[in-house]
């Protein structure tokens, strides 16, 4: 599998052209790495690659036609190499990923998405939507990282106080409002409509705070499973908390006409307290 290292003064990550997915990230005289990796990883199909930060591209979770592959095509596809360039802000990889015979055959449209990452003082990632289509196209797409933490049951996730949210387990409307710190202690799939740009993580058993901030998305998702999956047992689920940008269920879409754009972009800032 074609895999990209980038390096700098700013820290480390890794970078698959299989789905554009972040697999590493580690900011300079940090000890863990910012995101979480699975013990097992099945790289096959359309099986979903857990851990790092995978694109969901056209749709978002089961949002795509009936039958089709959970978080979309873009997760599964191969991107090619557009860009590499360092500056004084940066090294800077961009990534691109036009349509095939095999993802007509699952969305019949043409487009052209841009990923462009880079690794600075902050880790910046911008997802482009072009619509290169004679017709307009409905859209859900969003990034899914998996933060590592030293144990979820410790962390707390704050800029969600007052947003609508629903649990997508049981419903799709979000009739429910959030009030003050969510804590991650058990099985969640809570869909919160944003009032707020900013959204923290904060780890107290490693002294870590992740502070995400964004644009171009209507929702923040914050997953954790319910006992083990197929390349992580329920012990090393304990170790890592989704919290996730996207716009997603379908009557969200967004609706993109022909010769059209649109930009996801999302700036991850990591701070360590001493100790």
């Amino acid at each position: 599998m074609d895999m990209i290292a980038l390096s700098n003064r700013f820290g480390t990550a890794t970078v698959s052209l299989r789905g554009a997915q972040i697999r590493s990230y580690k900011p300079a005289g940090m000890a863990e790495d910012v995101l979480f990796a699975p013990k097992t990883t099945t790289l096959e199909g359309t099986k979903d690659d857990r851990g790092g930060i995978p694109v969901c591209w056209p749709w978002f979770g089961r949002n795509g036609e009936p039958g089709t592959a959970s978080h979309g095509f873009a997760r599964y596809s191969f991107f090619e190499v557009r860009g590499q360039k360092e500056t004084a802000d940066g090294t800077i990889l961009t990534l691109g990923l036009k349509p095939t015979d095999e993802t007509r055959k699952v969305w019949p449209y043409d487009f052209d998405l841009e990923y462009t990452i880079r690794l600075g003082a902050t880790l910046d990632l911008s997802l482009r939507t072009r619509n290169t289509d004679a017709r307009s196209v409905k859209i859900t797409e969003g990034l899914h990282p998996y933060w590592r933490v030293s144990d979820r049951r410790q962390v707390r996730v704050d800029g969600l106080d007052g947003c609508p949210y629903c649990f997508a387990d049981v419903s799709q409307v979000a009739d429910q409002t959030w009030q003050g710190t969510f804590v991650p202690d058990r099985h969640f799939d809570h869909v919160f409509t944003l009032a707020k740009r900013e959204q923290t993580i904060t780890d107290a058993g490693w002294g870590r705070t992740v502070v995400m901030r964004g644009s171009g998305y209507s929702k923040i998702v914050i997953w954790t499973p319910e006992g083990q999956f197929e390349n992580f047992t329920a012990e090393e689920a304990l170790h890592f908390v989704c919290v996730e940008p996207a716009t997603l269920f379908r009557p969200d879409a967004y609706t993109l006409a022909p010769d059209t754009e649109h930009v996801l972009s999302v700036s991850i800032a990591v701070a360590q307290s001493q100790k």
